[in-house]
């Protein structure tokens, strides 16, 4: 069975979100808005994992940094990693991270030397929609857990969602369309009265959407593996109706939206999947870590990338770059460079709200 895109109701009800949401994210602001402490909820997108190995550093789930020289032994100079390896969690920063690091804030699972760091790290792996209230009623059971005006705080879940929607109907989820966009809607909703949920509690929320996981490479391989199905097209339409009912939701916010910003993962990735020599991208189709398991690509870093082996980037007609021409991380997950354009448009975005 062919899956295919309602189109026209698609563009109706994106067409209406935005419209609606003409407030939420829109405007600037009369007094600048001066966070003290920032809060991450959500999914692996978002999470710095404490040390993990050992090694005194955090990682993330994308391609983390190393540390580099120059070497000047050679003409002309050319900058390696040392060795052996350093892992480095400032470089590479995730969305969140960076966000937090232009208003002076860190978190403490990614704060080197700095005693006090003022962020909460509560994403998790593997989370979903329907556990981002756990999450914040975690949070909220702690020694500071009440949510405060000067508190940011970011929002970013629903990937699992649509991959777990979609690999539990197997072997032909396009068999089962109706009722997987159906989820996705749900999941969607869910987020953005969460994102509610924090907003009537003072604090000032940066909520993004999903990327467009049929852009994905999951979306490439199973589109290549059952053609003809739309299988793509699939992911594609789960992910828009989820991002629709997200956004449709935080008209309920009060005072207009005012305490809501909002940045679009969706259309970050859609444009740099059309056009990526625009963004340094060489690779929209393949994740630069390989095929992985969300644990394994905790791992992953500058010196194990696809593109990081100078055999293989010679094969691959491509120069090394660790990773940073990779639009992917893996066939899931965002990479290094996309995450941290995320992380510039939360900032200005929280800049800029009139919150």
């Amino acid at each position: 069975m062919k899956f295919k895109l309602d189109v026209v109701r698609s563009a109706v009800m994106a067409a209406l979100a935005v419209a609606m949401l003409a407030s939420c994210g829109g405007g600037t602001q009369i007094e600048a808005f001066r966070p003290q402490r920032v809060i991450a909820f959500g999914d692996e997108t978002s999470l710095i994992v404490s040390d993990p190995d050992g090694l005194g550093q955090g990682r993330k789930y994308t391609v983390n940094g190393v540390q580099f020289f120059t070497d000047t032994s050679v003409t002309p100079n050319v900058v390696i990693p040392v060795s052996p390896k350093k892992i480095t969690c400032a470089s590479n920063p995730i969305w969140v991270q960076q966000m937090a690091a232009g208003f002076g804030l860190l978190f403490p699972e990614c704060a080197g030397g700095v005693t006090t760091a003022n962020g909460e790290m509560r994403a998790a792996k593997g989370a979903k929609a329907t556990e981002l209230g756990a999450q914040i009623d975690l949070f909220m059971a702690g020694d500071n857990g009440t949510f405060g005006s000067n508190d940011l705080v970011t929002v970013m879940a629903g990937m699992n969602d649509i991959i777990t929607l979609y690999t539990s109907n197997q072997p032909s989820p396009t068999a089962n369309s109706s009722a997987l966009i159906e989820a996705a809607r749900q999941a969607g909703n869910e987020v953005g009265a969460q994102v509610v949920r924090i907003t009537d509690r003072s604090a000032k929320v940066i909520v993004s959407t999903i990327p467009d996981m049929g852009l994905s490479p999951f979306a490439v391989k199973e589109e290549a593996a059952n053609p003809g199905e739309g299988r793509a097209a699939l992911l594609s339409k789960m992910s828009t109706e989820f991002n629709t009912r997200l956004r449709l939701k935080l008209q309920d916010v009060r005072d207009g939206g005012r305490a809501v910003g909002l940045i679009l993962a969706d259309e970050l990735v859609l444009s740099m999947t059309n056009n990526p020599s625009l963004y340094g991208i060489s690779n929209t189709t393949e994740g630069a870590c390989g095929s992985t398991t969300v644990d394994q690509l905790l791992q992953c870093d500058q010196t194990t990338t696809v593109d990081s082996d100078p055999a293989k980037a010679a094969a691959a007609g491509t120069s090394l770059t660790y990773g940073a021409a990779w639009l992917w991380a893996d066939d899931t997950h965002l990479g290094p460079n996309v995450q941290s354009r995320l992380g510039s448009a939360a900032e200005t975005r929280a800049r800029n709200n009139p919150f």
